[in-house]
């Protein structure tokens, strides 16, 4: 007789949504790694932006060329900004994400020390039967004898 859990198929059922929701979690983090890369990489053109200016502005440079540099600045600074309020909501529903997916799990979890709690018990039943009938043909051989 081998052991089945009765609830195996809502096991799998949870184990799957766990699976789930741990993916997606895992695509949130990935997209909120790019979106740090990102913002680097704007800090980064920033800042050489800024040094290309002032080596312009140590040689003769014209207005055209620094009004341009600067309006260059201002749209790596709103890229910035941007960039900054979608890592805020990534982080947001990161947190989110964590949640639904820490439920999943410990629903899962559940289950699965259930399903072991049951196996054990059905074991420690199936053992006390085994001697119950190895008892049994002791005794009758001694009766016989």
């Amino acid at each position: 007789m081998a052991f089945r859990f009765s609830l195996a198929t809502l096991l799998k059922l949870r184990e799957i949504a766990e699976q789930r929701e741990e993916r997606l979690l895992g695509q949130i983090q990935g997209q909120i790694v790019q979106s740090r890369q990102s913002l680097a990489d704007l800090a980064a053109r920033r800042e050489g932006l800024f040094r290309m200016r002032e080596e312009a502005l140590q040689q003769s440079t014209s207005a055209v060329e620094l009004l341009n540099s600067y309006e260059q600045v201002r749209v790596v600074e709103r890229l910035e900004e941007s960039g900054r309020a979608q890592l805020a909501k990534l982080e947001t529903l990161r947190d989110q994400q964590m949640k639904i997916y820490q439920d999943a799990h410990r629903k899962a979890e559940v289950l699965t020390e259930m399903r072991g709690d049951q196996k054990e018990l059905f074991y420690k039943e199936l053992a006390k039967k085994e001697q119950g009938v190895m008892d049994d043909n002791f005794s009758s051989r001694r009766a016989f004898k």
